[in-house]
């Protein structure tokens, strides 16, 4: 048996345009921040070269307090033009969430990918995750009110969604997701999944804290 969260207790996504707005994921009753934005363009076209070039990507790094997202790209990726400029966003978005959240250390993972990841909706068991996709469509996320949520802490029931109920974080939009470890959100991280690429690779930059 399912039974959805009571009204009274689903948490809301909150949406802003300046980055100030990331601050109200600390509050209780919100499991997803997003600040919208438009890409430089030159980081967009250094996006646009390093997915039509790699084509398939999956890089794992752990930054200390001093490292750089420079870590995460291949050597030669970093003569495409337009690199110094993804670096300084890439460490820009890093240096918000060291402020945010003070962890030790953190672990960036950057893919660039042909097909879904994660294509089942889901919730991430971990406290707050970072993402911004740099290229191609951006994470699909599900408004409480189209959840349905098991009735105990076990696993996530299969989710009956039309499509027009499913929500999509905007290219270059930063979001933070909420998810099942946050002490408090128990039972109600953000339920998303990823798109289908579609006719071009999709390049995704997360961020957790280790």
């Amino acid at each position: 048996m399912t039974l959805q969260t009571p009204a009274l207790e689903k948490p809301i996504a909150v949406m802003g345009e300046h980055p100030g707005c990331l601050t109200e994921i600390f509050r209780d009753d919100v499991n997803l921040v997003a600040c919208n934005r438009s890409l430089n363009p030159r980081i967009a076209q250094f996006a646009a070269e390093l997915s039509a070039w790699e084509g398939q990507m999956e890089r794992f790094v752990t930054l200390s307090e001093a490292d750089s997202a420079a870590l995460a790209l291949p050597k030669w990726a970093l003569t495409i033009e337009g690199a110094d400029d993804w670096v300084a966003d890439a460490d820009e978005l890093i240096g918000m969430y060291r402020c945010l959240f003070e962890p030790d250390t953190v672990g960036l993972r950057l893919h660039v990918l042909k097909g879904t990841m994660c294509p089942r909706f889901h919730v991430d068991r971990v406290p707050v995750r970072l993402l911004c996709t740099y290229q191609g469509t951006g994470t699909e996320w599900l408004p409480e009110d189209q959840v349905i949520r098991p009735s105990l802490l076990g696993p996530l029931p299969d989710q009956s969604v039309e499509p027009t109920n499913v929500e999509r974080l905007g290219t270059g939009t930063i979001a933070l997701l909420k998810g099942e470890s946050w002490v408090g959100n128990e039972g109600k991280g953000l339920v998303h999944r990823s798109p289908s690429p579609g006719r071009h690779p999709r390049l995704v930059l997360a961020l957790d804290w280790l």
